[in-house]
């Protein structure tokens, strides 16, 4: 037992080393190539009203997300526990390193949810909603193949992208389709190996169930849209930047710069996704020739709001729900030391 934890910890270290790394380096590049006073001279092209409409679009994105949230977790979860546990996890992805937010609101949704949803099924239905926001952020991306022009390796990625998207699609539908059979088979194939038939497909079979929701059209493009809506709101404040911020600028560049940025976020990074996030931004707005400067300071405003506020809303969030930040960080960690769908 104790090598087992010390090993643990051992890999905790490197990864967030890793992140660390990564996001250090992200820091590095942008210093060196940001002219400061372009910089800060964006930044002071701002107006109140344009950070107060960036914050209520935020705000109706996050509502909106809440309300999938609660459509994937099903009747046992009310909509307020849905949305608190969503921005306790926002809060611990953006206070510590190794993304536990999602573990953390798996666990205090088990807490609090009226039903007998175990740990496995929740964290599932959250896997579930990941998978859908990667796939209508992917769409978004793909929206702009036709609007780009000259960017023949851009767009070769974005036609890979939708190949992997399709293929990816239909073999979850059909793997939840045949959830049973497919099971069953790979218990017959690999069941006398012990990591397999003890982990590997109990994690699986829990995994498919909780992508329960591909197999419910209505319940599917209701949690799509809406999905939809809260994207479409965070580009908007990408348009509300550009107007405030640059002399000239496409409206269809927010659908390219927000999913390009969240993608890149996704990469193991310092808590918040520090530098990452900057750094996706900036090199999206590079290939349609927007200043770096510029981009940089939309990139840090958005970024600023998509942290401070979820950070602001978990904590309340952890108070409403009568919990402690300190007990669901050792809650969060040690669910995530066994196996999270285990």
């Amino acid at each position: 037992m104790p090598e087992t934890s010390k090993g643990f910890r051992a890999g905790d270290i490197a990864r967030v080393t890793v992140a660390l790394l990564i996001s250090g380096l992200a820091i590095w590049l942008l210093v060196r190539q940001i002219d400061l006073q372009a910089f800060l001279a964006a930044l002071r092209s701002l107006t109140p009203l344009a950070m107060i409409l960036i914050i209520a679009c935020f705000s109706v994105g996050l509502f909106v997300r809440g309300l999938v949230c609660r459509l994937i977790l099903g009747k046992e979860f009310t909509f307020s526990e849905a949305f608190w546990a969503m921005n306790a996890g926002y809060l611990l992805n953006s206070i510590l390193p190794l993304r536990l937010g999602e573990v953390g609101r798996a666990v205090l949704l088990v807490r609090h949810g009226k039903g007998k949803r175990n740990y496995p099924e929740v964290f599932a239905a959250i896997v579930t909603e990941r998978m859908m926001d990667l796939m209508v952020g992917s769409l978004f991306f793909l929206a702009t193949l036709p609007l780009l022009v000259g960017e023949s390796n851009l767009k070769r990625v974005v036609i890979i992208t939708a190949v992997v998207l399709l293929l990816g699609s239909v073999a979850i539908f059909v793997s939840t389709r045949h959830r049973e059979s497919l099971i069953h088979w790979l218990e017959n194939r690999f069941g006398s190996k012990k990591l397999i038939s003890q982990r590997i497909l109990p994690a699986l079979d829990k995994l498919l169930t909780g992508f329960k929701i591909f197999l419910k059209p209505k319940l599917f493009f209701t949690a799509f849209l809406l999905l939809s809506i809260s994207w479409a709101m965070s580009m908007v404040e990408f348009g509300i930047l550009q107007g405030a911020i640059m002399d000239y600028s496409q409206w269809w560049w927010p659908l390219l710069i927000t999913p390009a940025s969240a993608f890149v976020n996704a990469l193991p990074a310092a808590p918040a996704g520090l530098g990452v996030f900057e750094a996706g931004a900036v090199a999206a707005y590079s290939l349609v020739e927007v200043g770096k400067a510029d981009a940089l300071a939309m990139a840090l405003v958005v970024h600023a709001v998509q942290v401070i506020i979820p950070v602001f809303l978990g904590m309340i969030g952890i108070y409403v729900m009568g919990e402690n930040l300190g007990t669901l960080v050792r809650s969060a960690r040690r669910q995530s030391g066994s196996s999270e769908l285990r």
